[in-house]
């Protein structure tokens, strides 16, 4: 990548650079989606998001269904470029029409996206912050625990990438600088990430959920490490208590291993970690390659348009007598 790309600003400049390494980095390098399922997780503690979540109860009583769709918005707007590629290695005559497609499926998912917060009053400053969190949770994620740190081409490859998808999300006040959105991020979590009792609502199911990948006796000790990933206003904004010295010893130990473990002995992986398949089936359905949890919601499919609160599914067409 160095010798490929020896200007780290080139990345800034080029669209389809960011997403090369972009692609690499989150489906190849570190396919772990934690960072930015924590990305999605940090909001909670501020009570303006949780307050609005708790409202819906759509993280209460709908999690597994919150968390597979947001998912799959999101795999279905980044990973248009590694599908194509995957599927390029055993079908390198792909047409133009199937190639434009991928692309019109992430503008599709971008408009759904859109559309599912359009139905809610959330604040600019929320959209930012938010934002900002998918930058700057895998770089801190990566850097502090995965088996080698990001090089500044991949920092600014995931800076590219996030600043794209939050101007076609029509958030306002969008710096253009790395250094600008972690000012953000430090200025909003001292202003607006506080203790409210609907964090916590949002974060249990949503910790419960995630768990699901787990044994069922591990889902203890998850809740015993959580403050160890989390910063210390976050903790009381959670009302929780930050970590004990064994507690943390204990979790920067089973980091470390893991680390060693993959830098060592994993081999590096030849196609790209992707979930959101290149064709539909039969019936115009996404399958998806694997499934996280059990039982799988989208066994069938599912269409982009159709993805979110059920009650936010687009009407029926067709009179039914």
């Amino acid at each position: 990548m160095i010798q490929k790309y020896p200007d780290p600003n080139i990345v800034l400049k080029n669209h389809d650079i960011a997403m090369e390494i972009y692609s690499n980095i989150f489906r190849k390098e570190f396919p772990c989606k934690s960072s930015l399922e924590f990305a999605l997780f940090k909001p909670f503690a501020t009570p303006s998001v949780s307050k609005l979540l708790v409202s819906t109860r759509e993280f209460m009583d709908r999690c597994p269904r919150r968390a597979e769709d947001t998912e799959l918005i999101l795999s279905e707007i980044i990973d248009a470029y590694p599908r194509i590629q995957n599927e390029m290695r055993h079908n390198p005559h792909i047409s133009e029409k199937d190639i434009k497609k991928q692309y019109e499926r992430r503008e599709a998912s971008l408009n759904r996206l859109n559309e599912l917060h359009g139905k809610y009053n959330i604040s600019n400053d929320d959209y930012l912050y938010t934002l900002v969190l998918f930058v700057a949770e895998p770089i801190r994620w990566i850097n502090n625990w995965e088996w080698r740190q990001l090089d500044i081409r991949e920092v600014n490859a995931i800076f590219k990438v996030w600043h794209e998808i939050g101007t076609k999300m029509l958030i306002k006040d969008i710096p253009d600088t790395l250094e600008e959105w972690i000012k953000i991020q430090k200025q909003y979590e001292i202003t607006s990430v506080k203790y409210h009792p609907a964090n916590w609502t949002c974060a249990d199911p949503t910790i419960k959920h995630l768990g699901k990948k787990l044994p069922g006796f591990l889902l203890p000790i998850v809740y015993k490490m959580l403050p160890c990933l989390l910063e210390e206003g976050e903790c009381k904004a959670f009302g929780i208590s930050t970590p004990n010295g064994l507690t943390q010893s204990v979790f920067d130990l089973i980091v470390y291993l893991r680390a060693t473990f993959i830098k060592y002995l994993c081999l590096p992986r030849d196609i790209y970690d992707l979930r959101t398949p290149f064709y539909p089936n039969e019936k115009g359905k996404y399958v998806p390659h694997y499934f996280v949890y059990d039982p799988p919601l989208y066994k069938d499919g599912y269409r982009i348009e159709e993805l979110g609160p059920e009650k936010f599914m687009p009407k029926c067409p067709v009179f039914h007598s």
